[in-house]
């Protein structure tokens, strides 16, 4: 697991994600650049509810350059989970070389206000 994460957080492992559509493409136009668009679902399959507040990405290129996105919200949300919801977002990113990781982490608050984060999930990539 990359250092870069908030190791401190503890893990929510009731809360699986699940890649449910992944794909990429190359777009040549106005500069060449991969897309790698996903859908993601996430069922919670605990007993008390949790509000997510964010997101963090790992993402590396065939060069080796690494980034990492961390942003407040789950896609201009703060979804509240009941126990036994599905949530699901889409979204894509975007790499100027091709893409060979890409793992997606969420982190969040317990009923009790809590923090947690989710375990890390690796969005499959075939360039």
């Amino acid at each position: 697991m990359p250092t870069e994460y908030r190791t401190h957080l503890p893990e929510r492992t009731e809360l699986r994600m699940r890649v449910a559509l992944a794909g990429l493409a190359l777009e040549r136009f106005p500069e060449p650049r991969y897309k790698v668009f996903y859908r993601i679902n996430l069922h919670h399959t605990g007993k008390t509810s949790v509000r997510l507040l964010g997101r963090k990405w790992h993402l590396q290129d065939a060069t080796g350059n690494t980034r990492i996105i961390e942003a407040a919200q789950v896609f201009n949300n703060e979804p509240v989970l009941s126990p036994g919801a599905v949530f699901s977002f889409s979204g894509c990113q975007y790499f100027e070389k091709p893409p060979v990781r890409m793992e997606l982490r969420l982190f969040g608050q317990g009923h009790n206000g809590s923090p947690f984060i989710t375990p890390p999930l690796e969005i499959p990539l075939s360039v």
